[in-house]
């Protein structure tokens, strides 16, 4: 698969309209590729991200 489609899949699978990667647009993805792209995906937000939200429920005092 192309950028543009691994793209629009995230877009819609992790639902995630403005997703844009910066990854190489000259290489053609596999389904295995897709697939650890991903889960890279969904990690870095476990990781990462989705504590925030709970670090921020009390303000910024």
């Amino acid at each position: 698969m192309t950028r543009e489609e691994l793209e629009q899949r995230i877009r819609t699978e992790l639902d995630l309209p403005h997703f844009k990667a910066q990854i190489d647009e000259q290489r053609d993805y596999s389904e295995d590729d897709y697939q650890k792209f991903k889960d890279s995906l969904v990690s870095y937000y476990k990781n990462y991200v989705q504590d925030i939200d709970t670090d921020f429920q009390g303000g910024l005092d």
